[in-house]
């Protein structure tokens, strides 16, 4: 399933309220969240491309029902969006709660799966060959 442009700058400007530039240490920064998003939908399968795609909708036009205000998350400044989305993962309704928690977790792990943030953690084998040659060093230098 692909996602539309607006659709596509929609899960960035979401994606961003949700994991700002800066966190882990800046390495990424440079990510394209929406462009993330639309690669991720081109997978199969469809229905969790269409899970996506719902819950960007339901977080777009969530204000004027959550905040009482006529404006969609993009007419929101970073603080209304942040208790925007607290408010949609804190819903009574399960649905509600349910596909914001999908939407939080996909934009988690579209960054969290980039290879500069598995060699800023060390994840895997990321590092650790250098961690092994540096530790060695300094046991021969001792």
């Amino acid at each position: 399933m692909k996602l539309r442009a607006f659709e596509v700058r929609w899960a960035d400007a979401i994606g961003r309220a949700l994991l700002p530039r800066g966190i882990l240490g800046g390495v990424v920064d440079t990510i394209d969240l929406g462009d993330e998003f639309r690669r991720e939908c081109l997978e199969p399968p469809w229905y969790g491309a269409l899970l996506l795609r719902a819950s960007l909708w339901l977080t777009w036009f969530a204000p004027p029902l959550l905040m009482r205000r006529l404006r969609t998350f993009g007419g929101l400044n970073s603080a209304d969006r942040e208790l925007l989305l607290e408010k949609l993962l804190d819903s009574r309704v399960y649905l509600v709660r349910a596909t914001a928690m999908f939407l939080k977790l996909s934009a988690c792990v579209l960054l969290l799966g980039d290879e500069r943030v598995l060699r800023r953690v060390g994840a895997y084998e990321y590092g650790r060959a250098q961690d092994h040659a540096g530790a060695a060093q300094a046991k021969d230098a001792s």
